[in-house]
């Protein structure tokens, strides 16, 4: 179309817009009532008879469009299923990130056990030290950690039980404990005698939940490859086999009714 021919036909088009407005939602309305309030519009004060039949003839066929649409049950599912995906999406990602808050938090109890089974066979190490280098190299535990070396000189086992009461993680609270077991004077290697044990337990541990992992991933990656395949397969052959089959099935009813 040509510049000069677009416009016009926008104008026609909002001009038929006034009278849809107009006549929407009622669905008993007539070509004659159209062409009656076309005739009072100033938009066909000079126009011929055929101008404004065609005109409402035109209208009015727009206007049943507009009428006779309304909500398909598909419509109303999807939304149900978008409502349920945006309110239960807040709750997964909080779960996600809880489990990657734990798998943070196992990474850095390990680091802590490796500092730890190095500075056990220093001489002159205590607690206070092994807290001041889990304190550099602590990220989840930092605010906690700080804490009690802040509150470690009023008093070492006050403020280790008050880190302790402020964690929640099993592993981490395990190795608060053996720091108390060394404040009470004992041995710092007799504290953490079953440290290394214990390491080696969780490496195998996560060693296993990451190979579960990766296992459950390359079943996701298959699964999201192959949708694609049936997809295909059940929307150009099995549905409109169902199709038929209830079509044909619905006319064969009929037909031995009207027998």
């Amino acid at each position: 179309m040509s510049e000069k021919d677009q416009k016009k036909a926008d104008d026609l088009t909002k001009q038929d817009n006034i009278f849809l407005d107009k006549f929407r939602g009622k669905v008993d309305v007539t070509v004659k009532e159209i062409e009656a309030s076309m005739r009072h519009s100033k938009y066909y004060e000079e126009a011929s008879d055929e101008e404004v039949t065609a005109g409402a003839k035109r209208v009015y066929e727009k206007l049943k469009l507009i009428n006779s649409e309304y909500m398909q049950w598909f419509e109303l599912l999807l939304a149900f299923v978008f409502a349920l995906v945006a309110y239960m999406a807040p709750y997964a990602l909080l779960m996600f990130q809880v489990k990657m808050r734990q798998m943070e938090m196992e990474n850095e109890v390990m680091q802590f056990q490796t500092i730890i089974l190095m500075l056990m066979r220093i001489e002159r190490v205590n607690v206070e030290i092994i807290l001041e280098w889990l304190e550099r190299y602590s990220n989840i535990f930092r605010p906690a950690i700080s804490k009690c070396v802040n509150n470690y000189e009023a008093g070492a086992w006050e403020a280790l039980e008050q880190m302790k009461e402020e964690i929640s993680y099993q592993q981490m609270i395990r190795i608060i404990e053996s720091m108390q077991a060394a404040v009470e004077k004992i041995p710092i290697q007799d504290a953490f005698d079953e440290l290394d044990s214990e390491r080696d337990y969780y490496q195998a541990k996560r060693q296993e939940s990451n190979e579960r992992l990766i296992k459950k991933k390359g079943m996701i990656g298959k699964a999201i490859g192959f949708a694609p395949m049936v997809c295909l397969f059940v929307g150009y052959l099995i549905i409109p086999l169902v199709f038929i089959g209830l079509t044909s099935m619905s006319s064969s009813f009929s037909s031995m009714t009207s027998m």
